[in-house]
């Protein structure tokens, strides 16, 4: 097709119009063309960048990453495991404080007041009732184990570390206990918040002494408290409960056993925490429930599993080797109700005393904690399946802190 007229007269050649075709046209302007296009295309995708949407997934490989719009759904906490298939491993540091004569031989009897033997015999007696404590707590926290003897403990223990000191255990005295001793400083002096937030202790064993009462005065040589607790949720022990240990990242606790005993009172003071423990986190189910009434047998009524001091046959105070039967649901207790009796004297756990590791009270002591409700444990309160009690010693920041602050399941 004809673009143009034919030349015009008196022009230079250079000025004429061409006869151009389409082609030609392009040809003669592609350059052009490409700059143009080149434009457009710029323009175009900045409109497309200006339109993209405030979040778009992110190219793992940038390093900038944008951020998710908020979302409603988080998953709640997760709840803690129905099961009473629980065990707890546990860790202890030893402490021990031994006040010796001049001579460095003997205990020095002036300082504890009723203890003066040999300081190599009563070192190893601290040895041997460490060793016997440990597998009482292991045996007594299997759940019936006087049935089953291959039952799994709840508890396992381990000494993490001992350390002696061949002087007197400090004191900071109060107005209340002039011979009261500075755990706070005697703790602070063994880095105990390292043994406990980083090295799994969660008991401290201190043994010492206690003494009679001071010539003249109504307190002891050594004012100690047989349990004390320290962690973020105070101190629930059997004792003043006067706060003042140092306060770590877990919950520990400290018993001060007296080295002139048995591994019975040991037995007797660290059962008495655990009583604390469980009367904190259910008072009636623990103590009107399973423990019962104190003395069955001069009240003239059923037993039901009783307590540190008191067996479900005892007449007063302390009575582990009373021969005497009373009836007892406890080889069958139900919380709901009373269960089958039976007759249950000193004759069922033992009632000679024949050496440290094998008395009445210890012995009634182990037979007791086997009838906790415990590890695989199928009895119901209510409706509800009891727990592992010894959850409760064993993870207490867990059942004091958690949504399951009880001894039933959730």
């Amino acid at each position: 097709m004809v673009a143009a007229q034919a030349n015009k007269p008196g022009l230079p050649e250079a000025d004429r119009p061409q006869l151009l075709t389409v082609g030609g046209w392009f040809l003669a302007h592609r350059r052009k063309l490409a700059l143009g296009c080149c434009f457009l295309l710029v323009i175009s995708l900045g409109v497309t960048l200006l339109r993209k949407p405030a979040y778009a997934p992110a190219n793992p490989h940038t390093a900038t990453k944008a951020t998710p719009p908020p979302r409603n759904d988080t998953p709640a906490p997760p709840q803690p495991a129905a099961t009473t298939n629980t065990s707890y491993y546990l860790g202890v540091l030893v402490l021990k404080y031994f006040p010796l004569t001049a001579d460095g031989q003997n205990i020095d009897i002036n300082v504890t007041g009723d203890e003066g033997d040999s300081y190599v015999s009563i070192r190893q007696h601290t040895v041997d009732m460490t060793n016997n404590l440990v597998a009482a707590l292991e045996k007594a926290s299997k759940y019936l184990g006087y049935k089953n003897p291959d039952a799994p403990s709840a508890l396992t223990y381990h000494i993490v570390d001992t350390k002696e000191y061949k002087s007197a255990v400090p004191i900071k005295p109060r107005a209340d206990a002039p011979t009261y001793p500075d755990y706070n400083g005697l703790l602070n002096q063994n880095n105990i918040c390292d043994y406990v937030d980083s090295r799994g202790v969660r008991e401290v064993w201190i043994w010492a002494y206690q003494g009679p009462s001071k010539p003249g005065t109504n307190y002891p040589y050594l004012g100690i408290s047989e349990s004390k607790m320290s962690g973020p949720y105070g101190d629930i022990s059997n004792s003043p409960r006067y706060s003042d240990m140092p306060l770590c990242k877990h919950t520990y606790e400290v018993y001060t056993f007296n080295y002139e005993r048995g591994t019975g009172e040991a037995m007797h003071s660290w059962g008495h925490q655990l009583e604390a423990e469980l009367t904190a986190v259910d008072s009636h189910l623990f103590r009107d429930l399973f423990q019962g009434p104190n003395y069955p047998q001069t009240l003239g009524v059923t037993g039901r599993c009783g307590s540190v001091h008191n067996p479900p046959n005892a007449r007063s105070e302390y009575d582990w080797a009373n021969p005497t039967p009373q009836k007892s649901d406890c080889l069958d207790w139900q919380p709901d109700g009373m269960g089958t009796l039976s007759s249950i004297s000193c004759t069922t756990w033992g009632c000679d005393y024949i050496s440290d590791d094998n008395n009445p009270q210890l012995n009634w002591m182990i037979w007791l904690w086997q009838n906790l409700p415990g590890r695989g444990n199928t009895k119901t309160y209510n409706g509800q399946p009891l727990r592992n009690w010894w959850d409760v010693h064993g993870d207490f920041d867990g059942v004091m802190g958690g949504r399951d602050k009880s001894l039933v399941l959730p």
